[in-house]
């Protein structure tokens, strides 16, 4: 017979303390990232918020103080977003009464199929619309993306632009990743005297736009669904916000998120409306964004 001492008893209670003690941690772990999974890919990428942002545009005729422009970006329709949720999303911008909509590219996520779900929502829309491609628009198809807008009242802007209201110039460039931007060609019938807004898919590109001193007061864009996954951050981005980022798109890797000043010339990067290539988002919902305008 072996005989034991009070340590054995003590040691053998202490590890099993220990092993329950680990069990709870790693079942509360399992939990909270069932429930991170759960709210990233069920509630907060289709929770759209509403960001309210005022620009003052050095020059801006006295006219124009005040007018609203909404934006929404990178609708992605696909098996993660429907049309059901941009109808939504419609829906919402007529209530606020915009004066004019900005769409800023990505309308599909990989098949150009989807489309043609765009016609049916993007027919509600009240205010005038204007439209740019995205990356994804050429890496699918176009043709197809293009003919889905033409059933609707948004005027597709390819290296072209109008005057969206007295003194305001709304120009538009082919997709600055694959395709080919003209800025000069896009604003060739700006007035001398008119604010103009340029819609480009890529917020990067930016950095173009001011080296070659185009004459444009405010940028659109859209591209980096803001990272989607917004982890917290010690060191603010460039934006002030103390997250960051962990991956993020060629040409939207300075100017990710919100609101930029460069000069007299500003950008501001919406977040996007749905979500591509994962249906996750984190930290990081999806966005309608409402600029209004001011004088400097």
């Amino acid at each position: 017979m072996v005989s034991v001492g009070p340590d054995f008893f003590q040691e053998e209670t202490l590890y099993s303390e220990s092993r329950r003690g680990f069990l709870k941690l790693f079942g509360s772990a399992a939990l909270a990232g069932a429930a991170g999974l759960g709210y990233g890919g069920l509630l907060e990428r289709t929770w759209v918020d509403v960001e309210w942002v005022t620009v003052k545009a050095p020059g801006l005729a006295e006219r124009l103080a005040g007018l609203r422009v909404a934006q929404i970006s990178d609708i992605h329709l696909s098996r993660f977003t429907t049309k059901d949720q941009l109808a939504a999303a419609i829906g919402r911008i007529n209530q606020m009464q915009p004066d004019i909509v900005a769409l800023t590219g990505d309308f599909v996520g990989h098949q150009a199929g989807y489309a043609t779900g765009l016609i049916e929502p993007l027919r509600m829309l009240e205010p005038p619309a204007y439209a740019v491609y995205g990356n994804h628009d050429l890496w699918t198809d176009r043709e197809a993306v293009g003919a889905a807008l033409a059933e609707t009242p948004v005027n597709l802007l390819v290296n072209q632009g109008v005057e969206a209201a007295p003194g305001l110039f709304v120009a538009g460039l082919d997709d600055a990743w694959s395709g080919y931007p003209r800025p000069q060609l896009a604003l060739a019938g700006a007035p001398s005297d008119s604010t103009n807004l340029l819609l480009c898919h890529e917020p990067d590109y930016i950095d173009s736009i001011h080296k070659a001193e185009a004459p444009v007061a405010l940028q659109l864009s859209g591209h980096s669904h803001g990272g989607q996954v917004r982890l917290p951050s010690t060191r603010p981005d460039g934006s002030g916000l103390a997250t960051r980022a962990p991956v993020l798109p060629h040409m939207a890797t300075r100017y990710p998120i919100g609101h930029y000043q460069l000069g007299r010339r500003q950008l501001y990067t919406n977040r996007g409306l749905g979500v591509w290539p994962l249906p996750f988002r984190f930290n990081c919902r999806p966005e309608i964004t409402v600029l209004t305008l001011q004088g400097a």
